[in-house]
């Protein structure tokens, strides 16, 4: 099978690379904004007085020290949807060891880890591109480096204390091993199923292809590997208590406007403004049988597309949107949740960089709306009616959707073997 190579290493498209020099001038200007907040507005106040400030990494960091001195109580039946500890057993334990700190200062190291991480993340998926035969300049990888950190996203996984870039790690580290080394990629799926069991979700990826239908098996195998291994410390009795907790949670959602899932948007149609866009910490819902519904059969659909894509040789487009589809399908897809896109940014600002001005201008303004923080409100908006509202205040998810059905140049893997 014969294609042309993507090739934006000659200069690219005069439109695309001013729009990928423009992104990344703001990104730069972003990202001194981003350190000085979370430097000033969250590391310092917290390493004075670790409850002057509420974060997600509270709920981990004290959820980890209870578990230390009691193993039966890492969940708690009164948590709901937003609040508390509702990961996988096995992903007590890096906080564990995060708890030996002070919180403010297991904080920094989390956020300084998250954005190494990151770093790593960045390099690996665009080496994995230039392998699928990607040619572009380093220039263009620059650009696109400083886009991707600056992203809103990334910058909320940071300020709380999130671990989504370390779930985007072994998702890429699956993606990309998968080829030619199944038991490590099984071993980096199993990793982030047990970190966080969203990507549990790339199983779509066996439809398609043989060597990550093997190295599903290796995830399998790691998985109760892993947990063998740290039966001394996180017990047998856990995991029937965290499927206590999914079995709880599997039809809730948040609709606050942070959560920017399929599933939260198609929610707050049934609300009023005021109660997605005012965080009172009672935004958990039941989600209706009818929403529950439609929000799959989008997901399906949009997992069909990618496989048909996958079929026609489209396999690293299609790798990228599946992980971004994690984000989209997650009951609680908050926006700390969209790092989960990245390799797809990643691929599509590449690809700006030598298209004409329409694709170009699409990939631009959907990169734009991912900058801004997800719940950022904005008052003009809130003087148009609820739909608008919630259409605008869901950018990362039509955003991410965008990107996803936008094909991407003909390139991936052309056998299965």
């Amino acid at each position: 099978m014969s294609r042309r190579p993507f090739d934006a290493a000659q200069g690219g498209s005069v439109p695309g690379m001013a729009l990928l020099w423009m992104l990344a001038v703001a990104s730069i200007a972003l990202l001194a904004y981003e350190a000085l907040t979370l430097v000033t507005s969250v590391w310092r106040p917290l390493l004075a007085n670790p409850q002057v400030l509420q974060t997600d990494f509270h709920y981990y960091y004290e959820a980890a020290e209870r578990f230390a001195a009691n193993r039966a109580e890492l969940y708690r039946a009164t948590d709901d949807v937003i609040a508390g500890f509702a990961y996988p057993p096995p992903a007590i334990v890096p906080f564990m060891w995060l708890a030996r700190l002070p919180l403010g200062v297991a904080l920094v190291v989390m956020s300084v880890l998250s954005y190494a991480v990151l770093m790593g993340v960045v390099i690996v998926w665009t080496a994995h591109l230039r392998r699928q035969g990607w040619q572009f300049s380093a220039a263009t990888q620059w650009l696109v480096t400083v886009i991707v950190l600056a992203l809103g996203p990334v910058y909320m996984n940071a300020i709380f204390g999130q671990v989504n870039v370390f779930v985007l790690a072994s998702s890429v580290g699956f993606v990309v091993l998968a080829p030619g080394a199944a038991a490590a990629a099984g071993a980096s799926l199993a990793f982030g199923v047990l970190l966080k069991i969203y990507p549990a979700l790339l199983a779509v990826i066996g439809l398609w292809d043989r060597a990550a239908r093997k190295a599903l098996v290796w995830s399998v195998a790691s998985a109760a590997l892993f947990i063998g291994v740290l039966l001394p410390v996180v017990p047998a009795a856990s995991y029937s208590a965290y499927l206590d907790v999914l079995r709880a949670r599997g039809n809730k959602t948040a609709i606050h406007i942070t959560n920017q899932s399929l599933v939260a948007f198609v929610e707050r149609l049934k609300h009023p403004s005021a109660q997605f866009l005012n965080w009172t910490g009672e935004q958990a819902v039941t989600v209706g049988s009818t929403e529950q519904v439609l929000s799959w059969i989008v997901v399906i659909a949009i997992a069909a597309l990618l496989a048909s894509r996958a079929k026609r040789g489209q396999q690293t487009a299609a790798a990228a949107g599946t992980i971004a589809l994690i984000a989209i399908a997650a009951p609680l897809g908050w926006g700390h949740t969209y790092v989960m896109i990245l390799p797809l940014v990643m691929a599509q600002t590449i690809a700006m960089s030598e298209a004409p001005l329409p694709r170009a201008l699409t990939i631009a303004v959907c990169v734009a709306a991912l900058m801004i923080p997800a719940g950022k409100r904005v008052s003009f908006v809130e003087e148009a009616p609820a739909l608008i509202q919630n259409l605008f205040y869901s950018r990362y998810l039509f955003a991410s959707l965008a990107l996803i059905l936008l094909p991407l140049p003909d390139i991936g893997r052309t056998t299965n073997k």
